[in-house]
Order: structure tokens, then C-alpha cells, then sequence
């Protein structure tokens, strides 16, 4: 695994699913070392612009390598292993 792998994350301030899926991003960073994370809050210029090009109604949502992944009810073990999967380079 020595692609280099980036995690953007859609959250916003006081969101528990937000929580969740830093978590798991985190627990992935501490697996993956090379892997950078990018947190984007939803209400800031970026985050509006990311929820308008990709019709996110509310966070999370999840962007690896520049393309979105997931949005809303975002399952750990799917999202774990495409994360894997981009530091492998499949």
C-alpha cells in the first residue's frame, strides 16, 4: 500500500453521524500513514459548493481522492475497504 490516498470529509458542527465517520477516517489514518484527511465544513464556501455539484442535502459525506463516495448513512466496512482499495491503487 503505497498509493497516495486523500479523505475528504463533509461534516458539520454538532453532527453525531459526523463523529462516526471521523472516527472511522481515523482509524484509517492510523492504518494507512500516507493517507491525508481534509475536513470540510458544510456550511463553509467549499463545503456549499461540494453539496451543490454533488447534491448532498445534509452531512456526512465522504470524497476519496476527489470523488465522492458517500453521502448520509455511510457504512463503515464499505467505506473502509474502497479507502484500502485507493491506497492499493485499484
Amino acid at each position: 500500500m503505497n498509493n497516495q490516498v486523500e479523505v475528504a470529509v463533509i461534516s458539520k458542527e454538532g453532527c453525531l453521524p459526523c463523529l462516526r465517520i471521523k472516527r472511522i477516517v481515523g482509524e484509517l489514518k492510523d492504518e494507512l500513514p500516507g493517507m491525508r484527511v481534509r475536513e470540510v465544513d458544510f456550511t463553509s464556501e467549499e463545503g456549499v459548493a461540494l453539496s451543490i455539484e454533488n447534491a448532498i442535502l445534509y452531512p456526512p459525506a465522504v470524497f476519496i481522492n476527489g470523488s465522492l463516495f458517500a453521502k448520509g448513512k455511510i457504512p463503515e466496512e464499505p467505506l473502509k475497504e474502497a479507502v484500502r482499495k485507493a491506497a492499493r491503487g485499484i
